[in-house]
């Protein structure tokens, strides 16, 4: 697979997520694509705890999920101070999310560190 590790697992997730609640046919084929991904990450890197990673991974996209879910879907429209703390929320998750993603990408020494500047989730 061409991306490296922290990308794989970070797709991971998503494609993962998609596939759940979604359930698209290319959604699940999209997963299928990344779980593949995923085992190669596995033989690759063996003595990384790769499902820990997924379930801390998994773990934050769902909540990012949660949190732009009612914004995506209209119904907090009449609500900004509720959109303002999700806002902020989903900032937090993703600079986590980052933080993970970095993490991998240095334990396998592939990738690039992912680097924010004058950024809230630095």
């Amino acid at each position: 697979m061409q991306r490296d590790a922290g990308d794989i697992i970070d797709r991971w997730a998503i494609a993962k997520l998609k596939a759940e609640r979604i359930g698209a046919v290319e959604s699940k084929k999209e997963f299928l694509w990344f779980c593949e991904g995923i085992d190669e990450l596995k033989n690759k890197y063996s003595t990384i705890d790769w499902d820990a990673y997924r379930r801390d991974i998994l773990d934050i996209h769902a909540r990012i999920w949660d949190l732009e879910s009612g914004i995506r879907q209209g119904k907090l429209d009449n609500d900004l101070t509720e959109v303002g703390r999700r806002a902020i929320l989903i900032r937090d998750w993703n600079k986590k999310r980052v933080a993970l993603k970095n993490e991998i990408n240095l334990k396998t020494g592939e990738g690039f560190q992912d680097i924010k500047k004058d950024h809230g989730s630095e």
